[in-house]
């Protein structure tokens, strides 16, 4: 059986550039880190409808949420092909 790549533009939307905050950019980084939206979602225990919401610029998360996804960020600093 074949498997289907990973899709990051499927897997973590980001936001039209009209929207696209520093928050909204921090959060798809940290998405394509951690492997999707379920992932993050998890990992930030909030419900993937709303990290959607959030992803796609339409309203900015709870500071709380924003300095989780930096910190996902900063943890994979050195890991090859993920936050540079």
């Amino acid at each position: 059986m074949r498997t289907t790549p990973f899709s990051p533009s499927r897997e973590c939307p980001i936001a039209p550039e009209a929207q696209r905050s520093t928050y909204a950019r921090a959060l798809h980084r940290a998405c394509l880190i951690l492997g999707g939206v379920p992932v993050l979602a998890g990992h930030l225990g909030v419900a993937e409808a709303e990290l959607q919401h959030w992803l796609q610029g339409g309203q900015e998360p709870p500071f709380e949420i924003f300095l989780a996804a930096v910190q996902v960020i900063l943890l994979h600093l050195d890991a090859p092909g993920t936050a540079n």
